[in-house]
């Protein structure tokens, strides 16, 4: 990270969690296109069911954690691995800024 007129610049973005941020996306889209079952959108795009359902949970994270993340500027102990292996994602979006940015607020 470096200064840049008195303000921090932002850092490149995790190739990991742009990447599942994608996936997660493409599964989301998937999903609300009907038309295919769970089970087979999962094999089409090469992964098991419970995977897909991480995934899909991923895709529906508030806007602003989405371009924080492809932004770069997200905690330092958010990871790919940490977030597509959160128990659980709350549908309420100053709660996921809770748990997944540390914020206390929206």
């Amino acid at each position: 990270m470096r200064l840049i007129d008195g303000r921090t610049a932002a850092k490149d973005p995790d190739p990991a969690l742009v990447r599942l941020l994608s996936r997660a996306w493409a599964i989301r889209t998937a999903v609300l296109k009907g038309g295919r079952s769970l089970d087979a959108i999962a094999q089409a795009h090469g992964i098991g069911s419970s995977y897909l359902a991480r995934l899909l949970r991923l895709g529906f994270l508030a806007a602003d954690i989405v371009e924080t993340i492809l932004q770069g500027n997200q905690p330092p102990h958010l990871t790919a691995n940490r977030l597509a292996n959160l128990p659980a994602i709350p549908a309420d979006w100053n709660e996921q800024r809770r748990l997944i940015l540390g914020a206390s607020n929206g």
